[in-house]
């Protein structure tokens, strides 16, 4: 009797959840558009595409696309602006250059419009990918609230307004998961490969779980990948005589020792928008050298617990909680910003599916944990903060800087800890699956 009750209880509320879960989803959208693809349309000569646009098309050209002045030379030529103080040293991995080509091949503003389009179909293929892994039906509230809250996400809308690639490269993770849960391995590899050679910080993070799962074909397929479309931008400037590599190697070196825009320091005035353990550690030692070494052995300690836990189990409920935690991972040793934190669709993903299973208290508090990345956080404070709405006692004492503003990358690391917490509680007896 007490579960007819509940069942009864359940069927009465339902219809106001759903509702309410329309509204979410209805608002959601319109957030999305606006701050998305609408900001993203603004006039402007420049965006995250800039960088890896120029490159491709310098490369297409069989020209020395590291030369800073050959960058300068095509932007002012075909845009009509001059570069001025940006970044102009390239070196994005040389995979880039081959897939970016068709962007490189188009006008300027035809390439804006067309990645635009492109980054809009990412999004909403992360979400029809994740959803079909964590088989949500059509229309059911788990359904509308999961697609609600990644249209909401922060790091979507400044991703796609920016122009970045990584909002491609979790739709490219998203198909692979899919495709790999499916059984399948070339596939999954392919697609994993193709986000390894646009941002192995991200893409390789998820490989790994595959290559502890002895998906030997599929990780195969993936490094070979990465390294065919490596090998095929090499010999198209090898074959033509370019000499790129002293320019290449020595933009390397500037951008990790004089990039100013991606450093983690108080050099940056901007560095709160990072949210890797840098800047946290950094908030507490003020070295950067010690904070590089504590950020980089905290996230090494996190994969090898991570590693511990996922070889004790199999499964598809495992492997889907083992996905989710390595992906909030890979935010924290190396260096990200807030749209990077796009990939927290996986693992908002599994809470949702999760909300009332075995894990529901893992799920819930996980899901609790992203929901501050629905708002810009550290952009907002920052913005904030140059208008003088906190007290200046505020703003110099050393909680604001250790606690405040890297709130993001402190949810993070909880929300690591929290997802290890819950693989670490699946059942042992599943450890082996009958042959």
């Amino acid at each position: 009797m007490p579960t007819t009750n509940c069942t009864q209880s359940d069927d009465r509320v339902r219809p106001y959840v759903k509702v309410l879960l329309w509204i979410c989803l209805f608002l959601s959208t319109g957030v999305f558009i606006w701050r998305g693809p609408v900001r993203n349309l603004q006039p402007t000569n420049w965006n995250d595409l800039a960088q890896n646009y120029a490159a491709a098309r310098l490369w297409l050209r069989a020209e020395n696309f590291a030369r800073p002045e050959n960058f300068e030379k095509l932007w002012t030529d075909e845009v009509g602006e001059s570069v001025g103080g940006r970044r102009n040293h390239l070196a994005p991995p040389p995979g880039t250059l081959v897939l970016m080509a068709p962007i490189g091949a188009l006008s300027w503003p035809s390439a804006r419009l067309v990645w635009l389009v492109v980054l809009i179909a990412a999004t909403l293929a992360t979400i029809w990918s994740l959803a079909k892994v964590a088989g949500f039906k059509a229309g059911e509230p788990r359904l509308i609230g999961f697609v609600a809250f990644c249209l909401a996400l922060a790091p979507f809308h400044t991703g796609i307004a920016v122009a970045n690639q990584t909002v491609l490269i979790v739709g490219l993770c998203a198909l692979g998961i899919l495709a790999a849960s499916s059984g399948q391995d070339v596939v999954p590899g392919v697609l994993f490969g193709v986000a390894c050679s646009l941002k192995p910080q991200l893409g390789s993070f998820i490989v790994l779980h595959y290559l502890m799962r002895k998906r030997w074909c599929l990780f195969g397929t993936a490094l070979l990948s990465t390294g065919l479309l490596a090998s095929v931008a090499i010999l198209w400037l090898n074959f033509h005589n370019i000499s790129w590599a002293h320019d290449y190697f020595s933009n390397v070196k500037v951008l990790a020792t004089q990039n100013k825009i991606d450093d983690f320091t108080s050099v940056n005035p901007i560095r709160f928008m990072l949210i890797n353990l840098q800047v946290l550690f950094y908030s507490f030692t003020r070295n950067a050298v010690s904070a590089n070494i504590l950020a980089l052995c905290a996230g090494t300690l996190l994969i090898i617990i991570w590693m511990y836990f996922m070889l004790r189990t199999v499964g598809h409920a495992a492997d889907r909680l083992s996905v989710a935690a390595i992906s909030t991972i890979a935010l924290l040793p190396l260096y990200h910003r807030l749209y990077d934190a796009a990939i927290l669709s996986i693992p908002v993903c599994w809470s949702i599916s999760e909300m009332s299973g075995e894990r529901r208290a893992v799920a819930r508090t996980a899901l609790t944990l992203t929901v501050p990345f629905l708002l810009p956080g550290a952009a907002m404070l920052q913005e904030l903060t140059r208008r003088g709405l906190f007290p200046s006692s505020w703003v110099s004492s050393w909680w604001w800087e250790a606690l405040v503003m890297p709130h993001q990358t402190w949810l993070l690391l909880v929300l690591a800890l929290t997802l290890l917490y819950g693989l670490g509680q699946e059942p042992w007896h599943a450890r082996r699956l009958p042959s």
